[in-house]
């Protein structure tokens, strides 16, 4: 860009003002970072996105050579969380980890919740992966999905299915199971995973949805795994089929958590961000660390991220216009 001498000396000056600042941004980015970095949970610390953030945040910080600071903004179903950084500066030093319930629910399911994912962020990184697990009780409960099936059109209507509350991950995958195997089932929604595996253990449910969190009461031979979501068997529970393998169709929806920063940050930012997060989840130390968790590691670019954001919200959508997602 040139400045012609004959312009008026005002627009002369606002073009080499637009100079300055394109060249102090592009500057910027490429020295990114020269300060520590704040990666927001929506979510209370403990739980397992706040375990993945931060050992995301690990990674991260050995990367970049700066400190990544976590910090736990909960409330709202992670709204809370959700919309300050949506409303920070975009200059790569206020990063979000969201996840399915956070970024791709919540706004589909709640009118107020103040964001919208795909304008108000630029997706950086999908980070991990996990899928959901249909349990029963072990002594009396079915064996396998196919006898849930049968169970279910014998006696329509008389079986219940325990959730973490209306609009939860646990809930969609539930309505999303009745869906695909044309079975009928009363929705009974908990505060929690704990009291919604202790009401199918308690007899109150015949069957729920759980994350690997819950691995230790399957282990315990509690509650008793028929299938698992996604494309492929759940490493930790090798024995336990695919819903495709167990003759129910469309049920991948896993459940992710990924990095997102605000929409307006710099692309060379972007591109760094990007570039160090996949780095992390390619490491032994991460690979290693979330195993344990039952989580695969991602490590996705921004653009096949924002796939799987729309895809999951597509799913949601028309989910909930059959559904009761809502209390």
């Amino acid at each position: 860009m040139s400045i012609n001498k004959k312009q008026p000396r005002s627009l002369r000056q606002s073009i080499l003002a637009l100079m300055l600042g394109t060249l102090a941004l592009t500057a910027s980015a490429q020295d990114y970072p020269t300060k520590p970095i704040t990666l927001v949970v929506p979510f209370p610390p403990g739980g397992s996105t706040d375990v993945q953030a931060r050992l995301v945040a690990r990674g991260l910080q050995e990367q970049l050579k700066t400190p990544v600071v976590v910090d736990n903004k909960a409330g709202a179903s992670g709204a809370i969380g959700t919309r300050f950084v949506a409303k920070a500066e975009a200059d790569g030093y206020t990063l979000l980890f969201g996840s399915t319930s956070s970024l791709a629910a919540e706004p589909v399911l709640n009118d107020q919740a103040g964001f919208d994912p795909v304008k108000d962020f630029a997706t950086v990184s999908l980070a991990t992966d996990l899928p959901w697990l249909l349990v029963a009780e072990c002594r009396n409960g079915p064996k396998t999905v196919a006898q849930l099936v049968e169970m279910a059109r014998a006696k329509p209507d008389a079986l219940n299915y325990s959730s973490v509350g209306y609009g939860s991950a646990s809930n969609l995958v539930g309505e999303m199971f009745k869906r695909s195997s044309g079975i009928k089932a009363l929705h009974v929604p908990y505060k929690g995973e704990a009291p919604a595996i202790t009401g199918l253990i308690g007899g109150e449910v015949q069957f729920t949805f759980v994350s690997p969190v819950a691995m230790p009461h399957i282990t315990g031979k509690r509650i008793c795994p028929l299938a698992v979501t996604g494309s492929s068997r759940f490493p930790l529970l090798p024995d336990v089929p695919t819903f495709d393998e167990a003759g129910v169709k469309n049920m991948n929806f896993n459940v992710w958590y990924g990095i997102v920063a605000p929409a307006k940050t710099p692309k060379a930012v972007l591109e760094k961000l990007e570039r160090a997060s996949v780095n992390v989840v390619k490491t032994p130390e991460f690979t290693k660390s979330v195993a344990a968790l039952g989580v695969t590691g991602v490590g996705s670019t921004g653009a096949d991220f924002l796939k799987r954001l729309q895809s999951d919200q597509a799913t949601i959508r028309s989910l909930s216009k059959v559904a009761r997602l809502k209390e």
